[in-house]
């Protein structure tokens, strides 16, 4: 079976005032801006879902990964596969050498985009290195959309509690809300909100 490996992150809401304060902050360094697309799938009645996993193709330039995610553990981890692809659709034979794999029969269709621009910038401190991630995005799901700032910090090597304190430096000069909604929540959320009022 496949070996995923551990993400571990801490997520914000944040408005376009705290962006430029968020990056002054940091130490030097090699600032990336990149346009993504990303299309979550599922079958129709949200098999993955409910085991746990979300699924999605993300595209930015010509290269697509295909990612398949597990739901947040008490340590605030989870687990995640990726693999290059080479169409928006998935390819199913990678996800059946995971826990998710899915029903025989079962048939994957899309269920919303996610569209962003995301500016990213690694840090690097002495007890780690951690990838600072802001998306400027929006979730559209049928004829919805949800527009959304949102600040990632993920643990790419060594202390975890290094993430605690870089969130604790960028709250002293933002205001940051934490939040545990990732995009593929608000996707769902957005699907399974149609027709309420």
């Amino acid at each position: 079976m496949t070996t995923p490996t551990r993400e571990i992150e801490l997520k914000f809401l944040l408005d376009a005032a705290a962006v430029q304060a968020v990056l002054a902050a940091l130490p030097p360094g090699q600032t990336v801006v990149k346009d993504m697309v990303a299309t979550y799938f599922d079958t129709a009645d949200h098999w993955l879902r409910r085991q746990g996993f979300g699924l999605r193709v993300r595209r930015s330039g010509g290269e697509r990964i295909q990612t398949l995610k597990a739901g947040i553990e008490d340590d605030g981890g989870r687990d995640e596969w990726e693999w290059p692809v080479t169409t928006d659709t998935p390819d199913v034979a990678l996800v059946a050498d995971t826990p998710a794999a899915l029903p025989v029969g079962a048939a994957l269709v899309p269920l919303f985009t996610v569209v962003s621009r995301r500016t990213l910038r690694m840090v690097r401190t002495d007890e780690a290195v951690i990838e600072l991630v802001i998306d400027d995005a929006r979730v559209e799901a049928d004829d919805r959309v949800d527009t959304f700032l949102e600040l990632e910090l993920e643990l790419k090597g060594g202390q975890a509690g290094a993430l605690e304190a870089l969130a604790a430096r960028l709250s002293a000069v933002a205001d940051l809300t934490p939040t545990g909604l990732t995009k593929a929540g608000r996707g769902f959320r957005m699907l399974t909100s149609v027709g309420e009022t």
